[in-house]
């Protein structure tokens, strides 16, 4: 008999358990901790909030500084195309003195120069080369 009661507890085990037949264990209930603030968190907290407002005024103050360089910046180059324009209008000042026509009324109506006469004219040919120089026969026949 005690072969046919295993038997049947065999078979109650098997219809209760499944294949295992072995009792489930209760399930524990897992006391879930409460996130309790420590004297450890606060103070790492406090230093997170210390390093990031250290990065975020670090960041404050290259960016003013990256602006005043800006700024310096455009006022050189503002500068700079100012002395450009005024030497572009100096170059064309320089360039209209040294024309021909320039230099001509000049000498006409400030200098009171005129254009030379006939007789006032010298010819020189290769072979002709005064003795003194060129200048120093200028002067005689201009003077005499």
């Amino acid at each position: 008999m005690i072969a046919a009661e295993k038997w049947y507890e065999y078979q109650e085990n098997y219809q209760k358990y499944g294949f295992d037949m072995k009792p489930k264990q209760p399930r524990k209930k897992v006391k879930k901790n409460k996130n309790r603030v420590t004297a450890k968190d606060k103070v790492r907290l406090m230093a997170l909030t210390v390093v990031v407002g250290v990065v975020c005024i670090g960041l404050i103050i290259t960016t003013a500084f990256a602006a005043s360089i800006k700024y310096s910046t455009n006022r050189i180059i503002e500068e700079n195309n100012a002395l450009e324009a005024e030497i572009e209008n100096l170059n064309v000042k320089i360039y209209s003195s040294n024309n021909i026509e320039a230099i001509e009324q000049k000498a006409m109506k400030e200098l009171g120069m005129t254009y030379p006469s006939s007789n006032q004219i010298v010819y020189l040919s290769k072979g002709e080369k005064p003795d003194k120089g060129f200048a120093a026969t200028l002067k005689e026949q201009a003077y005499n």
